[in-house]
């Protein structure tokens, strides 16, 4: 593939380091802006974060109106009342503040804020994408945890009512203007949490590298953001008070989420299923399909092969049986699940889940071909 056309996209403005996000008041008040829309969720609303953010914005002579209505799994419900309060509210601009939830809500706001819907429309698997012009509001994204890299994403991935589908909306407009890498706004999550998101983390990095496309810089910063989550998850979970783990799990975050433009697979696809009808958090659900879907790649050999070149990073050999073991016990230390017995999935909605799952943007780049009936399969071993 070295001798074909391609185009790649890696611009986004980062600024990483302990209490940078102090500074990002100063950084929007250069565009002249006195009033924002802040998108968060009442969960991290209850820690104070978002009231901290508000304040430092307020003492640059900026202020900042809140939507927090925003679900684990978004709604295109989220996204209209959020618009709404932007519209009404006078606003210029848009932070986002907390992990992937407020992210994709904030992002699709942007878009909705200067874009007629309905939402559906945008459908980037019907070619929506072509429907966004760069007529959007200024975008500031703040992670507070270190799991989906949204923060340096294109896309956001949306329920939509009208078909129960979750949605991704893509440009590359939507990219955030600037993204804050704050280590010390991800020390209050619980280690469950930090786990799963950290999970989340590792497998678009993993995915990324597997898909069998030509994009040397995604594969290098792949194999980085990688060994990045394996070496300092554990560290994060153990000692939330750990700036240096929970930095380079940000890093490992946010270069996921750069190296997935690449793809991701059919991990992913499943997941993305199980958010919709179980509701299941898409971390805890990346890390419980995580074995199964290993032990389906590696069936085939080109894939088997591909994964194997990954040994250096967990210390081992080149052998995908002793990787998968690393991993797997990596996810029991990590007290993650490694297999669907807990969510009580109903075996008459295998099929339901599998034709989601097959309609799903990210399982067309899996690493294997996967044809009909085989995630069924993978989920009639980890149920």
């Amino acid at each position: 593939m070295p001798n074909q056309r391609h185009s790649y996209f890696y611009p986004t403005r980062v600024e990483y380091g302990p209490g940078v996000a102090q500074e990002l008041p100063l950084m929007v008040k250069e565009t002249g802006f006195t009033k924002g829309l802040l998108v968060t969720d009442q969960g991290l609303e209850s820690t104070g974060i978002p009231k901290k953010i508000r304040q430092v914005f307020y003492e640059s002579g900026i202020e900042l109106i809140t939507f927090n209505d925003v679900k684990s799994n978004p709604t295109c419900n989220n996204v209209y009342n959020g618009t709404n309060l932007y519209k009404a509210s006078g606003a210029q601009f848009i932070v986002a503040l907390g992990g992937g939830s407020p992210m994709d809500v904030g992002k699709t706001i942007k878009v909705m804020a200067t874009h007629d819907g309905p939402l559906e429309q945008y459908d980037d698997t019907l070619g929506g994408d072509k429907l966004i012009q760069n007529t959007m509001p200024p975008f500031y994204a703040i992670p507070t945890t270190a799991g989906t890299g949204s923060e340096v994403g294109r896309s956001s991935v949306i329920t939509v009512k009208a078909t129960n589908k979750k949605t991704i909306i893509f440009s590359p407009y939507m990219l955030p203007d600037i993204a804050i890498l704050d280590p010390e706004l991800t020390v209050g999550l619980p280690p469950g949490l930090t786990a799963a998101t950290g999970v989340d983390a590792f497998v678009h990095n993993l995915e990324a590298y597997w898909v069998d496309a030509f994009h040397p810089f995604a594969d290098g910063i792949a194999l980085k953001g990688m060994a990045l989550c394996f070496e300092n998850l554990e560290k994060a979970v153990e000692n939330g008070q750990d700036i240096s783990a929970r930095g380079n799990m940000l890093m490992g975050s946010s270069i996921g989420a750069t190296a997935f433009q690449k793809g991701l697979g059919v991990n992913h696809s499943i997941a993305h299923a199980l958010g919709v009808y179980y509701d299941i958090h898409h971390g805890l659900a990346n890390a419980a399909l995580l074995i199964g879907t290993t032990k389906y790649n590696i069936e085939d050999n080109k894939s088997r092969k591909r994964f194997e070149s990954l040994g250096s990073i967990f210390g081992v050999k080149n052998d995908a049986g002793i990787i998968l073991d690393i991993i797997e016990s990596w996810l029991n230390r990590l007290k993650l699940p490694t297999d669907l017995k807990s969510f009580n999935i109903d075996k008459t909605d295998l099929e339901k889940i599998e034709t989601y799952a097959l309609s799903d943007p990210t399982c067309p780049t899996n690493s294997r071909k996967v044809q009909s009936g085989d995630i069924v399969r993978i989920l009639e071993r980890l149920i």
